[in-house]
């Protein structure tokens, strides 16, 4: 039996048009051409993914009006998947009974750095909800006001404007409703550590927004820089019923052995009371990175060395199972456990 395709908690999707498009301007992304291949096969190998809206400092501060330079990116994302966009429970019924041929989407935004500077800007969250966006990363790097990223140096944790961005996207959804995401990834140990403690301030918080930590890795010998998940950070995600995206490449792992290890690691540790290999999935990064391992170029090898290296079970909980289990929180649909 062929492995089921990949669900990808992670892709700067929209890259690849970087050295054709206006929609980013080639001269500020030199390295990316050099990643393109590293999309061979994506489509034909993935069954839904999110795809994220990613511009690099350079690129925000040459824009005048961030939340539009924001809204071209969504934009995009429509016209490219124009009625496979995961947003609510008839959608997740589509997705799941439709031809295995389309790549189903999920947004997200990579960063609020360049976009919630004040209290004012937090009013922009339920627009964005409403619009489709499900997976929202507070911060990406030291620009950011809200809470402490993984650039080096940057030790601050939450802020006061972190907290009422947190406050203000739990109030997005309703019940019975679509979820968003609150995405972990590039913030530093410290703030995710807080970040952690207001969820376990309000056990509801976490039924109400899903704690996600899309792509990166464990902490291990060769990566212990902030970028990396402590173990306790990850057990507490765990605890909570977050769902953590393992990286395939650099600089989060340096050999095909480390993640497995990770990922068993991670089954390790309690999932919402549960020791069954739940919460954990793939965050790809491909076209952020410019580094891959051997045989783990892209995502059809990605697939392929899952199946063999993992029994049946974790290999289908790893590769699409728990980001399934995922995706259906984020667009409101009851799954299967």
């Amino acid at each position: 039996m062929a492995p089921p395709r990949l669900i990808d908690l992670h892709t700067d999707w929209l890259l690849q048009y970087a050295p054709e498009s206006t929609l980013f301007g080639a001269e500020r992304y030199p390295r990316v051409p050099a990643r393109l291949e590293q999309s061979d096969g994506y489509l034909s190998a993935t069954s839904a993914a999110v795809l994220s809206c990613y511009r690099n400092n350079d690129d925000w501060a040459s824009r005048a009006d961030p939340w539009s330079a924001l809204g071209e990116l969504i934009t995009r994302i429509e016209a490219e998947f124009s009625g496979r966009l995961l947003r609510d429970p008839i959608d997740f019924e589509q997705w799941e009974i439709e031809p295995e041929t389309l790549t189903w989407a999920v947004i997200g935004v990579e960063g609020f750095d360049w976009l919630v500077r004040t209290d004012a800007d937090l009013k922009h969250l339920k627009t964005l909800f409403s619009r489709g966006v499900r997976l929202f990363q507070p911060t990406y790097n030291a620009q950011g006001v809200l809470a402490g990223s993984s650039a080096p140096g940057d030790d601050r944790g939450l802020t006061d404007l972190g907290r009422a961005f947190l406050e203000a996207l739990l109030e997005v959804g309703g019940p019975g409703s679509p979820k968003p995401a609150l995405d972990l990834a590039h913030l530093n140990p410290s703030a995710m550590s807080e970040i952690l403690d207001w969820f376990e301030g309000d056990v509801g918080r976490a039924s109400r927004m899903v704690p996600v930590y899309s792509h990166g890795g464990l902490a291990h010998d060769g990566f212990r820089s902030p970028r990396g998940l402590t173990l306790e950070n990850a057990r507490r995600l765990r605890s909570l019923g977050g769902t953590i995206g393992l990286g395939v490449t650099p600089p989060f792992v340096q050999n095909a052995d480390q993640i497995a290890a990770s990922v068993e690691t991670l089954a390790g540790l309690p999932w919402n009371g549960r020791l069954d290999g739940s919460g954990i999935a793939i965050g790809t990064d491909f076209l952020g990175v410019d580094e891959t391992l051997p045989g783990l170029g892209n995502v059809p090898e990605v697939v392929a060395w899952v199946a063999e290296r993992f029994d049946r079970d974790l290999a289908a909980r790893f590769l699409h199972g728990n980001a399934r289990l995922l995706l259906a929180s984020l667009s409101g649909a009851v799954a299967d456990s």
